[in-house]
Order: structure tokens, then sequence, then C-alpha cells
């Protein structure tokens, strides 16, 4: 979506926030209610046993559709306040893409641990608040020292909110399941990772590194060393 063009300036309300804000916030908004409306909101939801027999879509649509109406206020009103630095700090593209794969990542998890955890099979998960609270640590890392009120009444730093937000998830995770929270804790996890210098891509780059140096090292046990005629001629390696 360019910038300037009529649909981008729609999506800044007036200016007020980044284009691929207002798109989230719009696709967040029109998404739930769409769903509550024709009943079709399960369609997009998270189910590991339905991702795992096909349903691949939903890794990605999950994030995007909330059940509740006081949450969907909060969450678009959260994605406001904090995703408008997020967009200028890492520009809107990587912004939306960074939804989508913290996103799928984040679902990822419980989808993996389904295999093992057949319990976990039919849950079912949806909202933005997992992708959120990601994004809640990415920005308080990215501002360790800019003071903000939490929940209008407790001043902290950035930093003290990336940590606040974990320490939350882990206590309303040990009161009410951990099964509930997972995709929070992964997200909260990978944008904690992504803060030290870890991402994705760098741990597949890696792996691929790895990878290349044990079939090197097999390789070379089955070399040999075979001396050429002449004195001055250096041994080569044969297979």
């Amino acid at each position: 979506m360019r910038r300037g063009s009529p649909i981008a300036e729609l999506l800044t309300f007036g200016g007020r926030m980044p284009p691929v804000v207002g798109g989230l916030v719009v696709a967040l908004l029109g998404a739930s209610l769409a769903g509550r409306l024709t009943g079709l909101g399960g369609a997009a939801l998270l189910v590991p046993e339905l991702v795992l027999g096909g349903e691949a879509w939903r890794l990605l649509t999950w994030s995007f559709v909330e059940r509740d109406p006081v949450s969907l206020l909060f969450g678009g009103l959260t994605l406001y306040w904090f995703g408008r630095d997020l967009a200028w700090a890492w520009g809107g593209r990587r912004l939306a893409v960074t939804w989508l794969v913290l996103g799928a990542a984040a679902g990822a998890v419980p989808v993996l641990l389904s295999l093992a955890l057949p319990a976990l099979g039919p849950a079912a998960y949806g909202g933005p608040w997992a992708v959120l609270s990601g994004l809640l640590v990415a920005w308080g890392l990215l501002h360790p020292d800019r003071q903000i009120l939490f929940n209008f009444l407790l001043p902290v730093s950035g930093r003290g909110l990336a940590w606040l937000t974990v320490g939350m998830t882990v206590l309303f995770a040990a009161f009410t399941g951990f099964a509930a929270y997972l995709p929070h804790l992964a997200a909260e996890g990978l944008m904690l990772a992504w803060s030290r210098g870890l991402s994705l891509r760098g741990a597949w780059q890696g792996l691929r590194i790895r990878m290349g140096q044990r079939r090197m090292r097999r390789r070379a046990r089955h070399l040999q060393v075979v001396k050429r005629g002449g004195k001055d001629e250096p041994p080569r390696w044969m297979n």
C-alpha cells in the first residue's frame, strides 16, 4: 500500500497513526465483528488438532479474531498506543510482517506440543493479546528509559513494562493454567530472544552452517593422503 494513496490516508484516521497501524486495527475490529455476526469466527481460531489436520491458515488468522468485546476494545487501544512507535522505529512493512510471523510462531507452540500432549488438541485460541504481549515486550526494550503510566496509575519505564508484561503472564498462567497462555509466553520469549540479537532467520542460518560443517567432517573421515612421485611435490587428498 503506497504512502499517500487514498486508502493509506484513510487508515491514518486524520493523521493520528501510521497507515499500517490503522490497517491492523481495522482488520482486528472487522474480523472480530464479522466472525461474531456471521458465526464463522470459529473457522479462524487456532485449534491445534485442526491445524495438524491441514487447516494451516489458522496460524495466520487466529490473532485477528477476538471473542470478548472488552478485550477487543483494549486490544485496539493497545495497538494504537504502542503500534505507532513500533511502526516509526521499524517501518510499516516490518511491523505488519512481525505481527503475522509472531502470531504464526506463537501459535505453532501449542500445535507442536499437542503432538505430545493430546489434551491440547481441541483447545481454541483467538485474539490479539498473545501478539500484543510480544509487541509490548519489544516496545519496552526499544524504549527502556521512557516512562509510562501502567493502567493509568503506576509509573514504569519501558524496560519495566517489558518485564512486568512477562511477569503478569506467568502469574495469570500459574493461577488459570499454562495451556491457555502458551502463545503469550512463546511470543514474549521470542521478543526477548530477538532483543538479545537472536532471530528465526539467524537461527536458520546458524543451523545451515552447522549442518554444512558436519557434512564436511563426515567427508573428511573418508579422505586419505596420497604421496606424489616427485620429492618436491606436496601430497594431495584423495577420496
